[in-house]
């Protein structure tokens, strides 16, 4: 009696051993072992590739026993957190092209080597798993959260999609890393451009937030350049609209100017009122050469009166002086 109770503790230390040593491990589900490889490859995915479709090269490979079990050593792992995928291969060619029309043959998750993750035997060849990463965690709940949107339908409306989206990110979603794998996902969709163009705040703040995280720059390698392209064709864009509306303003104070001369030249002829009968007679005398003083003798007036006279007759035919006056005679 004694001696099983000391069996049954030194296989559950074993096994939390083994568990420690290992932060992935759990079962892969074959229902016709002899179409697959028995053996599962660990990748390390490079969010800024399409995490759906991207194969990373293989850092690892654990062979599966009889029962379907494997199990990666903790080692493999980064202290931080990263996007991971497990996949198993078809043995042919054939069989590839077959079954990757009908059964998804990898898992991806999120994970560091202080976690833990394990799947559980099912039905699919990746069933659910448990695991106590809290980015992997939020990132599932992301997944049921995009699963109600079917992207491919002809009711499919984008922008009450991106609205929705980024009020889920901003409010439901605190974990950085999980933020970009969202907004990856749009850009996959191509709606990553519609979305900065019409948030180009939250996007420069989001990136802010990023370069201040442990993160390495290399995850948010994509949105870096994206917003960069964007914010450059914004600024081309507005250098473009000032140029066109300096033109534009350049054109209408020209325009306005030359109507203004036109105004005041017309305004000018306009006002030429004709001459008086005293004043014609001192015009035809200036014309004649005669001086203010013989002009006031001759018409028995004060020179004052001569000077004013010729004021008003300089003043109706808009000119200056005599030259002008002999020159319109």
């Amino acid at each position: 009696m004694k001696f099983k109770h000391f069996l049954v503790i030194v296989l559950g230390f074993l096994s939390i051993v083994s568990f420690g040593q290992n932060p992935v491990s759990g079962y892969v589900n074959l229902d016709h072992p002899e179409v697959w490889e028995q053996k599962v490859h660990l990748s390390k995915v490079d969010i800024n590739n399409k995490t759906e479709v991207h194969h990373s090269e293989i850092i690892a490979s654990a062979l599966l026993n009889k029962d379907g079990f494997f199990a990666f050593d903790k080692e493999l792992f980064a202290i931080k957190n990263n996007v991971y995928k497990l996949h198993i291969n078809p043995l042919s060619s054939v069989e590839k092209k077959i079954i990757s029309n009908t059964i998804k043959n990898y898992k991806l998750f999120i994970l560091s080597k202080r976690d833990r993750i394990f799947f559980k035997k099912g039905s699919t060849l990746f069933t659910d798993y448990t695991t106590n990463n809290k980015a992997d965690i939020e990132w599932q709940k992301l997944k049921k959260f995009e699963a109600k949107y079917d992207i491919q339908s002809n009711n499919f409306d984008p922008k009450q999609y991106l609205l929705e989206t980024r009020g889920y990110v901003k409010d439901s979603l605190h974990i950085l890393l999980v933020k970009l794998i969202s907004i990856k996902k749009l850009d996959d969709q191509q709606l990553l451009e519609t979305d900065i163009k019409a948030n180009p705040k939250y996007y420069l703040n989001l990136l802010d937030e990023l370069k201040s995280s442990d993160l390495d720059p290399k995850t948010y390698q994509y949105l870096e350049s994206k917003l960069a392209f964007m914010t450059q064709q914004i600024t081309d864009r507005k250098y473009t609209i000032s140029l066109w509306t300096n033109g534009v303003a350049i054109v209408v104070i020209l325009a306005l100017f030359f109507v203004i001369v036109r105004y005041r030249k017309n305004s000018k002829s306009d006002s030429n009122i004709p001459l008086s009968k005293q004043e014609i007679a001192i015009k035809e005398l200036i014309v004649s050469g005669k001086t203010n003083k013989e002009i006031a003798n001759e018409l028995f007036i004060s020179l004052s009166t001569v000077k004013t006279h010729i004021t008003n007759i300089y003043s109706k035919l808009n000119i200056n002086n005599r030259q002008e006056l002999l020159l319109r005679k």
